[in-house]
């Protein structure tokens, strides 16, 4: 799946990595500014609406742990008429809370704000 097909066209993904290869989880970065924010808001708020938001995505992996990936519907959607499978995607606004799952690199870069006391900058 591509952003920029959903008409997200502002961010900047990037797959995450540990000792043991990918994680799963690939962060998208949009500008540090109000519309940024919007934009990340609006990305977050597209997840939600299908239930594939951060209370979805703590449900399957609640579910699924240690069982085969491939197979879950939760994690892979089957086209009926050509049999391909696609991976289902989650997503939801990082929080502070977050910083503990990105790279080194990445929270060295990374100023957090507090989306309620955003002010933007004039």
């Amino acid at each position: 799946m591509l952003l920029s097909d959903l008409g997200f066209g502002g961010g900047k993904s990037k797959s995450l990595y540990g000792r043991d290869g990918h994680l799963g989880i690939t962060l998208v970065k949009f500008a540090g500014d109000q519309s940024g924010l919007k934009e990340a808001v609006r990305l977050a708020e597209y997840f939600e609406k299908d239930y594939h938001g951060r209370k979805g995505w703590t449900r399957v992996q609640a579910l699924t742990s240690g069982k085969d990936d491939d197979n879950n519907p939760n994690l892979v959607k089957v086209d009926e008429k050509t049999g391909e499978k696609k991976r289902v995607f989650y997503g939801y606004l990082g929080t502070a809370a977050d910083l503990d799952k990105v790279d080194f690199e990445t929270r060295k870069k990374v100023m957090i704000e507090s989306q309620r006391e955003y002010k933007p900058s004039k």
